[in-house]
């Protein structure tokens, strides 16, 4: 990504973020916008399944488990667990 970030699929277990941008249109991007899914809001990544997809995500307090290829438009940028 051209902005410093990365996806959110890219994300290791543990690591943080901050949502910069959520990509495409229709149901899906509204209903990640309705989660909480919205520029600079901060994420967590916990942990994913033994497979490795669906990963789950703290935001807002609640655990969201998205599939990568759902996670993979969501932009953003990495941010410390202090941030």
């Amino acid at each position: 990504m051209d902005n410093g970030g990365c996806a959110l699929c890219d994300l290791k277990d543990g690591e943080c973020a901050r949502v910069f941008s959520v990509s495409g249109s229709g149901e899906l991007a509204r209903r990640l916008l309705d989660l909480g899914f919205v520029e600079g809001m901060r994420i967590r990544r916990l942990f994913a399944a033994p497979s490795g997809d669906p990963a789950a995500y703290l935001i807002r307090e609640a655990v969201i488990a998205l599939r990568a290829s759902d996670a993979a438009g969501i932009a953003v940028k990495k941010a410390s667990p202090a941030e």
